[in-house]
């Protein structure tokens, strides 16, 4: 199995100290997208479902 299906590789939330799963894709205003989980997209705009 590969890590690209693999759910216990990822992908995993990108906010600094989160080990959550990554849920969405957020627009960051700062950074770009990032892949984040659903708690640290409170506030942002959502791009995209992971």
């Amino acid at each position: 199995m590969s890590s690209a299906t693999d759910d216990e590789f990822g992908p995993f939330c990108g906010s600094l100290g989160c080990t959550d799963d990554a849920d969405v894709v957020i627009d960051h205003p700062k950074h770009g997208e990032l892949t984040v989980c659903d708690c640290c997209a409170t506030g942002y705009m959502v791009v995209r479902r992971v």
